[in-house]
């Protein structure tokens, strides 16, 4: 299912409705003028065929006695003519037949029945009525174009104001709307800006009560959270303190047991003893750095010199035979370089770099470590060149580079990769190293610290 916003789905379908209810009212209120329109006009045409019916039957009288003269009652009618009021009026005999009409009046008879009312019909609206006395039907019309003009510019004078309200009413429901889910929005990226290290209770001041449950909840279960990786951390400290020492002890054991067999038949068993507890000793570690990494110990956000930190752990390493001068270290900057980040994970990131530099380095070549002013940190140790395809399985979880390297647990680059992705920094691996046609470069690129 495609993801959908219940801001943009409320706008859409309050603004349809707000559109569909003002065209309505808008169709509602034509119909209304429509009728209003009629009512008016028809009861015009009733008090003017009253005031018409005295000229009519004058003329009429006029006719049947055979004068001649009309121009009193064409004066007198002139008022009445469709080029002055389009209002006209004809005379009825009980056939039907039209016995008398105004100047201006429909050629054609029309074709209404005899009977008091009103009709319309072609161009006109008429209304009937029988005179008794003179025993004829009189009808007067009106041009209905002249209805349709009056209707539509009451329509448009009504309908205009309206119609240009229709943005601003537009423009309120999507301000209302918004200003409605901005306490969903702000939980939405209170939540989206929380990291690892940031289980604190969402504080529910100024939301309203239907995200109350919500946000219950959410602090709920990140108490519960909390409390799990606060023991989950406390498990691997206190599991690096209860392993370390004594696998340690046992190796001192057995190197003290080695040197006294030495000469003996037994001395190359306890060397390889020894050797074996060593290896278990550095797969012990880094399952206990794995573990304090998926704790997203690598969440913290403390301030960190990144020099200072490079320089001890490059110091450590000298201290190793196999290592000594091989390892050199230089810095953009002598002041500090201070990172967000915190100090263990730090250590443990350059830690796990360089062991896999002297791990998988070629034996007796330099390894050089070096800390940009950018907080970037760049490994490179001399070596075959690796094909693209393999660069990206060195990552993952016990996977090693190279066969021959048996020792390797094939956990340090997934261990760096973990916490780098958790701090906001990055692991970038090249090979062949930057400026060289061999070699292996490992990158590190670590979050500035506030």
């Amino acid at each position: 299912m495609h993801p959908w916003s219940i801001k943009r789905r409320l706008s859409r379908a309050l603004i349809g409705f707000v559109t569909l209810f003002w065209i309505a009212g808008v169709v509602v209120a034509a119909f209304a003028v429509r009728l209003e329109i009629i009512e008016v006009f028809d009861g015009a045409l009733r008090a003017t065929g009253s005031e018409l019916v005295p000229v009519a039957l004058e003329e009429y009288r006029r006719k049947v006695s055979g004068q001649a003269d009309l121009r009193p009652s064409e004066a007198r009618s002139f008022a009445f003519s469709a080029s002055r009021s389009h209002v006209h009026y004809l005379l009825r005999d009980g056939a039907g037949t039209v016995v008398f009409a105004s100047r201006g009046a429909p050629d054609k008879p029309p074709s209404i029945p005899l009977k008091k009312g009103f009709y319309d019909y072609g161009d006109y609206r008429y209304y009937t009525h029988f005179l008794k006395d003179e025993g004829v039907w009189f009808v007067v019309a009106h041009e209905l174009q002249e209805r349709r003009e009056a209707a539509v510019g009451m329509w448009v004078g009504l309908a205009s104001p309206l119609i240009a309200l229709l943005p601003i009413a537009v423009f309120a429901v999507w301000r209302t709307v918004d200003r409605t889910t901005t306490p969903i929005s702000r939980v939405s990226d209170e939540l989206e800006a929380r990291s690892g290290s940031d289980l604190n209770p969402i504080d529910p001041a100024g939301l309203p009560t239907e995200l109350t449950p919500v946000i219950d909840s959410v602090n709920k279960l990140m108490t519960r959270l909390k409390a799990a990786i606060e023991s989950e951390r406390a498990f691997a400290a206190n599991a690096a303190h209860e392993l370390r020492n004594p696998i340690a002890a046992v190796r001192a054991q057995i190197q003290v047991l080695a040197a006294n067999l030495k000469g003996t038949s037994d001395s190359t068993r306890a060397e390889g003893l020894a050797l074996q507890l060593a290896g278990l000793g550095r797969r012990v570690e880094k399952m206990l750095q794995m573990a304090r990494a998926e704790a997203g110990f690598g969440h913290s956000r403390e301030r960190t010199d990144l020099a200072a930190i490079a320089a001890l752990v490059v110091d450590d390493f000298r201290q190793q035979s196999n290592v000594g001068a091989r390892l050199r270290f230089d810095a953009d900057d002598d002041q500090a370089c201070w990172v967000a980040m915190d100090q263990d994970a730090v250590a443990i990131v350059f830690r796990n770099v360089i062991e896999n530099a002297v791990h998988h380095g070629r034996d007796r070549e330099p390894i050089e470590v070096h800390v940009g002013r950018d907080r970037t940190v760049r490994v490179v140790n001399a070596g075959d060149a690796l094909p693209q395809a393999e660069l990206g399985k060195l990552m993952a979880r016990f996977h090693r580079g190279d066969a021959r390297q048996a020792s390797g647990s094939g956990l340090g680059l997934t261990i760096v990769d973990m916490i780098m992705r958790q701090a906001g920094g990055r692991l970038v691996l090249a090979s062949p190293a930057q400026g060289r046609a061999d070699g292996f470069e490992a990158v590190i690129e670590f979050p500035r610290a506030v």
